[in-house]
């Protein structure tokens, strides 16, 4: 592989990794919005309680979930006799593993944008991914440093 091959795979898992969180955050937002309107809330209690079975299943799927993706997130390990493109492919896979495991840290504020419908919630989830994605963005550096490690 020759370095501008490098750094062009580079620049496409880059723009991957961009477009995966862009992705991710377009369809959990378009999902509560869905979901928030067919939700139980109201000024009394017994409105709300009707929604809290299916944010306790949410609580107890997103940590199974998770569980099973840090897992799988562990287990892609570099190998410096594979080929450099099958490297890249696999650091592929786990940048987006890592990106799909990182975008559940969003839930907590969508699932009370649920029960409130505070606008805020939904901005603070979005400024959360915002500053996941820019401070996660792979580089040269950081797929070398995984390749050595």
């Amino acid at each position: 592989m020759t370095d501008a091959d490098f750094h062009r795979a580079i620049r496409r898992i880059r723009w991957l990794h961009w477009l995966h969180y862009l992705v991710q955050a377009l369809v959990m937002g378009s999902v509560v919005l869905v979901v928030g309107r067919r939700a139980a809330v109201g000024n009394t209690l017994e409105p709300r309680l009707a929604t809290w079975p299916a944010l306790l299943l949410l609580a107890t799927l997103v940590p199974a979930v998770g569980v099973l993706l840090y897992g799988v997130y562990r287990r892609m390990q570099p190998n410096l006799r594979r080929p450099a493109e099958e490297n890249l492919r696999i650091y592929l896979c786990r940048i987006f593993i890592r990106n799909s495991l990182l975008g559940l840290v969003g839930l907590p504020m969508l699932a009370s944008y649920l029960i409130t419908h505070k606008p805020f919630d939904l901005i603070a989830a979005a400024g959360m991914l915002l500053a996941l994605s820019w401070r996660l963005a792979p580089s040269a550096q950081k797929y070398q440093r995984w390749l050595l490690s």
